[in-house]
């Protein structure tokens, strides 16, 4: 299947990968992208979904809400387990030591971890 790139797709994909490390929800994009913008917020929804059903974009349940969170995917997101900041948000890949280790320990205990959508909470070093 072609994927077809409009203008408003670039757009966004432009955005979501230079804030690759963040989560937004559809209203904070569209609150980003459609002021001073051609990108309407049923555009920035439309493409969000297709995004999501081609694999650009990941859509994460967003904590103790009916909303959902979405981010860019590269391919080295799909090889780290992450660790997200309770309070600025920012996502980090694991260091690969550690990471070595959860992934041991979940194969002992006969369990898989799906990387990509893999999401430990705490505090990073500038807001702890």
């Amino acid at each position: 299947m072609k994927i077809y790139m409009t203008e408003q797709r670039k757009q966004l994909l432009t955005f979501l990968k230079e804030h690759r490390d963040v989560q937004y929800s559809i209203e904070d994009i569209a609150e980003q992208l459609c002021t001073g913008s051609n990108i309407s917020v049923s555009a920035v929804y439309r493409n969000m979904n297709k995004l999501v059903e081609e694999g650009s974009v990941a859509r994460f349940a967003r904590e103790g809400s009916r909303k959902f969170l979405y981010q860019y995917i590269d391919k080295d997101c799909c090889e780290h387990l992450h660790l997200k900041c309770n309070k600025c948000g920012h996502i980090f890949h694991m260091e690969d030591g550690f990471m070595e280790i959860v992934l041991l320990t979940a194969v002992k205990n006969k369990f898989v971890i799906d990387k990509k959508k893999s999401i430990l909470y705490g505090l990073c070093e500038s807001c702890k």
